[in-house]
């Protein structure tokens, strides 16, 4: 019998008491012992930070914390997340907070500041989305799963799931790839996955019918019967990879898509410098098929809405010209910070350009034309993953893996495999539904975080405010017809935004944790904030349930405030803080506690050269630097301006650059401005080198987004035109991340999931002639 705590100490190497085991010794409380694991003397042989300065610091971090009640914080960016084992570094952050009383204090904790994948009017916002005022469940996929399948990254894995197994683990992981255990997290229903079965869900529903049997009843049995299978296990069948891509504010082959050259080879079927060599036979998957040729090309259709020219706009069939910021009316908002602006025209939409919102509507209408002869009024089947904050995080008992598919248990929609819904559609009325805002708004509300909100007060105001609709299936339904529409509805919807939805959502909570919340928004409980309203000065966002930290009184957002000062129970199995996780893949990594694990030795993993060799190009290698590879975000445009800006890059250096040390670019003779090539398995890439002295050594920096389409010569290494910063990635998925079912390890849209890692990857640096072509 012991104690977490007691393990967590131990897991470090803090020796307490008359506790047995073996603890680190010598002077200094054995903080000097570089033998032993988690001493400041150990992490010295790995980070390079003196042993004596990593003691100091965590002394003035605790003693800060007990000074200030709380107030030592860890501000982190894009840097934590991008790494193949983020998953622990995040815990051990927390950790540290935790245990020196830091989380849920303002000026405490940690700090995000990175991404703004959220926005503060969350539940407006997801209603509008995913279109649930006419329909539900939506599909909302893990895109780190999607293009690992479909741009076929998982053909040339060189090592198993098992390989990241403790040597304490019981096997779970043996003999499993790594689309394996994508395969199993989607028939368990952990994680979803679309498209789901290799038969169309409308025929599904179609054939269920005619067999007299509900979807649910009727899949299972076609499941069990081998009848019928999840189109995850079989990517490269014609009929379960996408045709179709509509790309919308996104630079998807530029910017955000990891392993392009998979991407151009695979996905588009077009020339890409891919240099890797398939999985082997005895490393292959074992659930998921493996076809002998791999699909090229498996789009028909590429379209990309954009004002500006980008990697994806030059790879699509059709770019439709979209309205900039200052040509339309929009929302900007982000989790953040505490404001909701607007965005709104200074011109028109120029020439052919149009807004977001009108492009759709000019799309829905043709598709909804069309639709209405070829499809009409179908039953969809959705399969629906395991989702948090409902009763399905408890799918999982003690975190035991339970596949039915190996016979462990039954498939039980629900519990053992994902939720099967059956959802009617009118493919004929798209526009008109997208027009108008739906019923189920007044029938079903919104939930946010297990919170659902009455909306019918809200719906009367929003009829009132942009009219209803008149005629067809959205007849007396507030209007959406305009973008203001939408800004509107969306602001009406969320409790950040509209104080009678905050209280009323606070009130629920009291009900149901037994402690006081209601006051935390009653000071804004008149207060609904409009579209005319962000058009002013900016405009604070109000305290609501939809969110963890408090507003409240004109404080600023901090995480889990609310959890810590009226201690609301957090989203966890005990409603509490976790240090431990007993699932059963956890405990298989050996990541039940916060460890530390290493960067990907890709050396190993991939038979790249070890870092720090230097090779004269024998023996089959590419001559040049083994050095570690980072796409940071740049410092001086993300999210303001564009790296293929004419003003910006004459002022530089014209065109794509890659900073290294200068220590490393005097081992392969290297200059600043010469142009050099980084080369690995995953592609090639041509640009300048910028050389500083404020570089680490064995490191190089190519920051992220600098689009292939000013002064990109062709490479010698491939003869092709070299390629972008995400040339030279690819994706790889941790295990650990596809957990689902199992309490604060359950999925939810844009909350759990597999991460877009790219951090642990490695490349050549060569310097090339100077003499360039196009």
């Amino acid at each position: 019998m012991t104690t977490v705590f007691d393990l967590l100490l131990a897991q470090y190497g803090v020796g307490r008491g008359s506790l047995p085991g073996s603890w680190p010794t010598g002077e200094n409380n054995g903080y000097d012992d570089a033998s032993s694991p988690y001493t400041p003397a150990w992490q010295e042989t790995i980070t390079g930070v003196p042993a004596a300065t990593a003691a100091r610091i965590g002394r003035e971090f605790a003693r800060n914390a007990e000074e200030s009640k709380g107030r030592s914080m860890i501000v982190m960016g894009a840097g934590t997340n991008h790494w193949f084992h983020s998953d622990t570094i995040y815990r051990a952050f927390l950790t540290l907070t935790n245990l020196t009383g830091c989380q849920g204090v303002n000026g405490g904790g940690w700090a995000h500041y990175v991404g703004q994948e959220k926005v503060r009017p969350i539940t407006g916002y997801t209603q509008i989305a995913n279109a649930l005022d006419w329909n539900r469940p939506p599909r909302n996929m893990i895109q780190t799963a999607y293009w690992y399948l479909h741009t076929n990254q998982f053909r040339y894995d060189q090592f198993g799931a098992d390989t990241l197994a403790a040597t304490t683990g019981k096997g779970r992981l043996a003999g499993r790839s790594t689309a394996d255990v994508i395969a199993q997290s989607a028939r368990m229903g952990w994680m979803p996955s679309y498209p789901t079965f290799d038969r169309n869900p409308l025929d599904l529903s179609d054939d269920a019918a005619a067999a007299g049997q509900p979807v649910g009843q009727y899949v299972v049995q076609q499941l069990k019967a081998g009848e019928l299978a999840f189109a995850g296990e079989d990517p490269d069948a014609p009929g379960n990879y996408p045709r179709i891509l509509s790309i919308w504010r996104a630079n998807l082959l530029g910017s955000s898509g990891k392993g392009n050259e998979y991407f151009l080879k695979h996905l588009l079927g077009t020339d890409s410098s891919l240099r890797a060599t398939e999985t082997p036979e005895e490393l292959r998957p074992v659930d998921v098929t493996w076809r002998d040729q791999a699909p090229e090309g498996k789009l028909d259709l590429l379209m990309t809405i954009d004002f500006r020219q980008t990697s994806t706009t030059i790879f699509s069939d059709v770019v439709l010209p979209a309205a900039t910021w200052y040509e339309k009316h929009d929302l900007s908002t982000t989790d953040m910070h505490p404001f909701v602006h607007s965005f709104n025209p200074a011109i028109a939409p120029p020439w052919q350009t149009r807004t977001d919102w009108d492009a759709w509507q000019t799309i829905a209408e043709k598709f909804s034309s069309l639709a209405a002869t070829h499809l009409g009024v179908r039953k969809d089947v959705v399969a629906v993953p395991l989702t948090h904050d409902t009763p399905d995080a408890m799918a999982n008992p003690h975190g035991v893996v339970r596949d039915w598919k190996k016979g462990e248990c039954e498939p039980i929609p629900g519990v053992t495999m994902p939720k099967l819904v059956e959802v009617e559609r009118d493919y004929g009325a798209v526009a008109e539904k997208l027009n108008a805002l739906g019923p189920l708004m007044d029938s079903l509300g919104a939930t946010t975080k297990g919170v659902t909100f009455d909306l019918g007060k809200q719906v009367d105001y929003l009829r009132a405010k942009n009219g209803a609709v008149r005629g067809g299936v959205a007849d007396g339904r507030p209007s959406l017809r305009k973008d203001v529409h939408v800004c509107e509805a969306i602001l009406a919807m969320s409790g950040t935004t509209n104080g009678h939805l905050a209280t009323q959502g606070f009130k629920t909570l009291e009900k149901r944790t037994g402690v006081r919340l209601a006051d935390l928004a009653e000071e804004h409980q008149g207060k609904q904030i409009t579209f005319a309203d962000t058009q002013g000065p900016p405009v604070p966002v109000i305290t609501s349930p939809e969110w963890s930290g408090s507003e409240t009184g004109g404080r600023r957002y901090s995480p889990f405030t609310i959890n810590v000062e009226r201690k609301k129970p957090w989203h966890t199995l005990t409603g509490r803080m976790h240090f431990y996780l007993d699932h059963d893949w956890m405990t298989e990594l050996g990541e039940g506690l916060p460890v530390y694990r290493p960067p990907l030795n890709l050396a190993a993993l991939f038979a790249e050269p070890a870092l720090g060799n230097v090779s004269d190009g024998s023996a089959g290698q590419v001559e040049g630097l083994t050095v570690r590879y980072l796409t940071p975000h740049n410092k001086w445009s993300i999210h303001s301006e564009y790296q293929d800006n004419l003003f910006m890059l004459s002022l530089s250096r014209g065109g794509q650059n890659v900073w290294m040390s200068d220590r490393d670019a005097a081992k392969v003779g290297i200059q600043d401005n010469d142009w050099i090539e980084a080369v690995n398995r995953n592609g090639v890439v041509v640009a300048r080198a910028i050389v500083s002295h404020r570089m680490p050594e064995g490191t190089v920096y190519m920051y992220h987004a600098q689009d292939r389409l000013i002064d990109v010569p062709l490479a010698e290494t491939s003869g092709k035109r070299g390629g972008i910063h995400n040339s030279l990635t690819r994706l790889l998925v941790k295990p650990s991340h596809l957990i689902g079912g199992y309490a604060q390890l359950t999925y939810a849209f844009n909350y759990l999931g597999p991460t877009g890692n790219q951090r642990d990857e490695v490349t050549i640096i060569r310097k090339r002639s100077q003499e360039v072509t196009y």
